[in-house]
């Protein structure tokens, strides 16, 4: 079995949506929270997507693009159903959790606790799944998350991060032509390996999202 290190080092943060006005707001409030907790909330399924074929004006080029992209929508479908049986959600949500719960750990800006934080932090997954830039590219395996923070009823934080790792292992001549077969890559790879990613991408999100959080918080 591939371990979950092996995922870290492709990771990239593919971005970072913050709500106008929230930094300020942030900062004023921070100081004054004694400790926080985390509810991870899954909300969103599998989202796939593997690139479309564009082969210009023409009838001959409709007719190529729409029999491929047709093939590409059917193989999504069936990824997204591999990736949903393949993932635990509960373990997933912890991941997450623990990724953020070890990085904040006694602060700054405050410390985690595990229940009964003067304030809470959401962490929503809106979705998860695998995208692929353009047909024929290596697809990553990715996390769309919205982190709010809660002062009792008053929401005081809101941002919203993106994080993928690169999923699969297409050999270096595929990358090269791209040629990357992603509907493959997820047929080789066991229940496990996929799960063992998602993993990854969770426990790193919860890192980034720490990271960040110290940054608005000036």
């Amino acid at each position: 079995m591939r371990q979950m290190s092996r995922w870290l080092p492709a990771m990239l943060l593919s971005a970072l949506v913050v709500g106008p006005g929230c930094h300020a707001k942030f900062k004023k409030y921070a100081p004054t929270i004694e400790s926080v907790d985390v509810q991870v909330l899954t909300t969103g399924g599998p989202s796939v997507y593997l690139g479309r074929l564009d082969s210009g004006e023409g009838l001959v080029a409709d007719i190529v693009d729409t029999a491929v992209n047709i093939s590409q929508a059917v193989n999504e479908i069936q990824v997204g159903t591999r990736i949903a049986s393949a993932v635990d959600i509960e373990r997933t949500n912890a991941a997450l959790e623990h990724g953020f719960a070890r990085t904040l750990d006694g602060g700054p800006p405050f410390p985690y606790v595990e229940d009964g934080g003067a304030a809470r932090v959401q962490l929503e997954v809106l979705s998860y799944g695998m995208e692929a830039p353009y047909l024929g590219a290596q697809a990553s395996f990715k996390y769309d998350i919205r982190v709010r923070i809660y002062k009792g009823a008053e929401r005081v934080y809101s941002a919203r991060t993106t994080c993928d790792t690169a999923a699969g292992y297409p050999s270096e001549i595929s990358q090269a032509l791209d040629l990357v077969n992603n509907r493959a890559q997820i047929d080789a790879l066991t229940d496990e390996e996929i799960q063992a990613a998602f993993d990854a991408v969770a426990d790193w999100c919860g890192q980034e999202i720490v990271r960040k959080m110290r940054k608005h918080a000036g």
